[in-house]
């Protein structure tokens, strides 16, 4: 009999009730390759992969397809299945869209934007900060989260919908933007962030876009200019030159988005 090969790093799913083993371990694996846990390229046995978390492959398989519609893994005819690469036309595109749809909620934001939501975003801000300065990034990206919710929050549920879905698309490529730059990679987002709530909060709605725009793009074309250096991207220019154009007048803001 074969050799069965564990998955590094994966650990048994605690589960409250058998039936609820799908959301369970589909939360846990997505996870894990949003955070880095399983990097792109990793081969999943699914032998394996199920005995490690304490599951049958019944559900695995239903849970590796829910990770497949999702674009983080990808399963070739003859079930193998790996973690899904680093994509830079996806990468293009996904931060397009977010640029695109995050602005429009913004939009919709600026004029709810009270004495509540002002307190939380600096709270948010704040929190950041400590985080990045600790070398937290798990409470880093939670902070970070929040903040874009609350500069986001007047847009339905569906719209939040899709922006959670573009941001947690993008949190691999944010990794690899601090992994870059160990040093310094949060020094631009904290301007950039702190720049966007002065807008907001100043009603300034041409500085609140441009400066979403700009702070989303910056970190896309940093990650595709240091993981795939010959790709031209094509979407993210198009998406800011857009914002750009409704609001000519507005100055760039020059951090991860």
């Amino acid at each position: 009999m074969p050799r069965v090969v564990q998955v590094p790093d994966i650990r048994r799913v605690d589960l409250p009730e058998a039936r609820q083993a799908i959301p369970h371990v589909h939360a846990y694996l997505r996870e894990c390759i949003l955070n880095g846990t399983l990097p792109p390229g990793t081969k999943l046995s699914q032998v394996s992969l199920a005995a490690q978390l304490g599951i049958s492959r019944t559900p695995l398989r239903e849970v590796l397809r829910m990770l497949q519609e999702e674009g983080l893994v990808e399963i070739e005819p003859n079930q193998r299945t790996r973690v899904a690469g680093l994509d830079p036309q996806e990468l293009d595109d996904i931060y397009a869209s977010r640029i695109l749809l995050e602005t429009l909620a913004l939009s919709m934001t600026i004029g709810h934007f009270g004495a509540k939501a002002r307190s939380e975003a600096r709270r948010l801000l704040t929190a950041i900060r400590r985080a990045a300065k600790n070398g937290d990034f798990d409470a880093w990206f939670a902070a970070h989260t929040e903040y874009h919710r609350v500069c986001t929050a007047a847009a339905g549920e569906t719209m939040q919908r899709q922006l959670r879905a573009f941001a947690d698309r993008t949190t691999r490529y944010i990794r690899i933007y601090q992994l870059s730059e160990p040093n310094n990679w949060q020094a631009a987002g904290d301007l950039e962030h702190a720049a966007i709530l002065d807008a907001l909060i100043a009603g300034d709605e041409q500085a609140a876009l441009t400066g979403m725009a700009h702070h989303l793009a910056r970190t896309a074309l940093r990650v595709l200019a240091d993981c795939a250096p010959d790709f031209v991207p094509v979407a993210v220019p198009h998406a800011v030159a857009l914002i750009d154009r409704q609001a000519p007048t507005a100055p760039r803001l020059s951090g991860a988005g």
